[in-house]
């Protein structure tokens, strides 16, 4: 018995009655076709079991088929970044390309060059020299939240709106009660976390309303989100809402606040600023921030691919915003009468 031949370009393209060239910018996300053209493709590709033959297209278009992306060094202790990068590869994979991690190494470790087509940046710090090194390489660049202005101008730029979702909450929190709301916020230069934290700066002057900020540090968030509730639990004029950033900081505060006689979700008010699947299931449940990390991985992803497939202006930056939301639960709901 003879070998089964591979299921090749050509077979796609009969299969779904177009040209071999209509077949290639179907697959491979270009403008010129329809997009039912688009969808009948893919369905074809998917019923014969057609696998793009990686090697050979990247032969052609002189690159590696690798995008790297650069993780800051928090991203093992939040689940957030993980999501995140799942989003990017499950993006990376329809397009066939791969994806290759690079964690923020220790101070002063000299990188290995590094062969990608593009560079994903995800919470890019300021001052880092390791995102210095890989950022000489000249690879095209996308950024998931804000570039730091120090850094050259990049190709594209993913964000989302945490200024307006903390408002939101902070508005909600004063609505069911809270005079006097706290933020548990972890170490380190973050952008998100920063940009919510100037937007708690920002309310609590608005509202004439003084500012209660604890910093905890990620590799030691147990006891330091528990020092940090006690300061806010403890002092004479006591927090009655707090903002934690943190999944980790969050069931922190949910298990101290009863050693402070307090009831969460009716005389404290908790929240967080990233919403996690374990925020669901605890007592109370969880008022939280849904971030959609892996839409937010993807976005970044399908900017990446509009780069490297000349599908994005060289003059202009590509932005695009992820939309989040608040998820309100038990945990804000505030005395009932």
């Amino acid at each position: 018995m003879s070998p089964k031949r591979a299921v090749t370009l050509q077979d796609v393209a009969d299969h779904a009655g177009v040209s071999r060239g209509a077949a290639s910018f179907a697959l491979t996300g270009r403008n010129g076709v329809s997009e039912a053209t688009r969808e009948r493709v893919r369905a074809s590709a998917e019923a014969l079991g057609y696998r793009p033959n990686l090697s050979a297209r990247n032969l052609r278009a002189a690159r590696t088929g690798v995008i790297a992306v650069y993780l800051p060094a928090v991203a093992p202790t939040l689940s957030y970044y993980a999501e995140a990068t799942f989003g990017i590869v499950n993006e990376a994979m329809a397009a066939g390309l791969v994806v290759t991690l690079v964690p923020s190494p220790a101070p002063g470790t000299i990188l290995p060059r590094l062969r990608a087509d593009g560079l994903i940046a995800i919470d890019p710090a300021p001052g880092d020299p390791a995102l210095e090194q890989l950022l000489s390489a000249g690879m095209p660049v996308v950024s998931g939240e804000e570039m730091p202005a120090e850094y050259r101008r990049v190709r594209g730029e993913v964000r989302s709106d945490h200024t307006a979702a903390t408002l939101r909450l902070l508005d909600h929190f004063h609505a069911n009660g809270a005079k006097a709301p706290a933020v548990i916020s972890p170490e380190g230069s973050l952008g998100w976390a920063e940009e919510v934290t100037t937007a708690y700066r920002a309310w609590c002057a608005e509202h004439g309303i003084k500012e209660r900020v604890e910093v905890v540090r990620l590799d030691s968030l147990p006891e330091s989100t528990v020092a940090a509730t006690e300061t806010l639990l403890g002092a004479r004029d006591p927090a009655d809402a707090i903002l934690a950033l943190t999944e980790g900081s969050v069931l922190n505060v949910l298990t101290s606040a009863t050693e402070y006689g307090r009831s969460a979700g009716n005389d404290l008010l908790v929240a967080a600023a990233v919403d996690s699947p374990a925020l669901q299931f605890t007592e109370p449940t969880i008022t939280a921030i849904d971030l959609n990390p892996r839409e937010f991985g993807r976005a970044c992803m399908r900017i990446m691919l509009d780069v490297l497939e000349d599908r994005a202006s060289t003059s202009e930056v590509v932005r695009h915003n992820v939309p989040i939301e608040i998820n309100f639960r038990d945990s804000t709901r505030g005395k009932r009468v």
